[in-house]
């Protein structure tokens, strides 16, 4: 009985071998993709060009990397220059493609923007124009061979990460040889600080120096702290106003201040209202002899009530540049 199971091994043992193939390439031979097929993305982090982008919400929008500044790596790499690569885009020599770092391939998909170039969602993926999802865009432009990155219209709010990938690669049966572009974006919004306050009999008014909001008011109002400051203290192109903490929506342009001008007394909604008044909660006023604002409360006010403020200084002159303070407060 055992010689007969012996010699039945033998034989399966015989067949197995005799049905491998001698030819070792069938194995290890490249796959060849499709047209319908996206490539494997060959690991190569040389080939790897990574920009951190800082774009805000109401200030920066928009980033260019200059291709031509990378033209040792794509003579390297695809051996060619970075002008040879955009332009052979038109005779199918190269491709341009995002890429998929989750499946780790390139993704043959049609352009969505300005005929070169993608929207990107949140996870960084590519989608199409009216996407609710769409964050940011990554556009070729081939007269002065630029990548430019932009954030989308609305949608967007400070805090908001991105990565989007982009890359050229010679054409063939594969995209081995490439050069790819990894944006990490950043957003970021100058127009708003947020800051926390605690009142309490010991600590009943707040000092906010506008020194230390330099950055962004220099950023958003395009001029200097001392010319700030200067148009600040006269109140007439650039004015203390308030606005609806909900919502940010400016509701009082500094017509009709309720504390100390230029200043209001809000109840804990935000809402302006007059000092003694059924709901008054704090003030901000803004010193200009100070160059800061003093934020204080009513001293009556219980033990663990919070409230916020919502207000800041706007350009009269262009109303789409203006900085403000979200304010939230608790009594203690």
């Amino acid at each position: 009985m055992k010689k007969n199971i012996l010699l039945a091994l033998c034989c399966c043992s015989l067949l197995a071998f005799t049905g491998c193939s001698d030819d070792y390439t069938d194995a290890t031979s490249k796959h060849i993709y499709g047209e319908n097929e996206n490539p494997y993305l060959k690991t190569n982090t040389n080939a790897q060009v990574t920009s951190n982008v800082a774009l805000e919400v109401n200030g920066k929008h928009a980033y260019v990397l200059n291709l031509s500044d990378y033209t040792d790596k794509f003579e390297e790499l695809m051996g060619m220059s970075a002008d040879a690569a955009v332009a052979g885009l038109d005779t199918k020599a190269t491709v341009f493609y995002p890429i998929n770092t989750t499946r780790n391939q390139w993704l043959k998909t049609a352009y969505t923007k300005d005929g070169a170039g993608w929207y990107f969602n949140s996870v960084g993926q590519p989608c199409s124009a009216d996407d609710a999802d769409g964050k940011a865009t990554v556009t070729l432009d081939k007269a002065v061979k630029t990548l430019n990155v932009e954030l989308t219209e609305g949608g967007i709010v400070a805090g908001t990460v991105l990565t989007l990938n982009v890359g050229f690669a010679v054409n063939g049966p594969d995209y081995d040889d490439y050069v790819r572009f990894t944006f990490e974006v950043g957003v970021t919004d100058p127009t708003v600080s947020v800051v926390s306050v605690t009142f309490s009999s010991d600590n009943a008014t707040v000092t906010l120096p506008v020194e230390d909001y330099k950055e962004n008011i220099e950023t958003v109002f395009d001029m200097s702290i001392e010319e700030f400051l200067a148009k600040a203290a006269d109140n007439t192109d650039i004015k203390f106003c308030l606005a609806d903490p909900s919502t940010g929506e400016w509701t009082d342009m500094g017509e009709n201040y309720t504390a100390n001008a230029p200043g209001y007394w809000m109840n804990t909604s935000g809402e302006a209202v007059s000092w003694g008044t059924d709901g008054y909660a704090a003030y901000i006023e803004y010193y200009s002899s100070d160059e800061a604002c003093g934020v204080g409360y009513n001293d009556g006010l219980a033990v663990g009530t919070t409230g916020k403020m919502n207000v800041g200084w706007v350009d009269m002159n262009d109303t789409s540049k203006y900085f403000r303070f979200v304010i939230n407060y608790t009594v203690e």
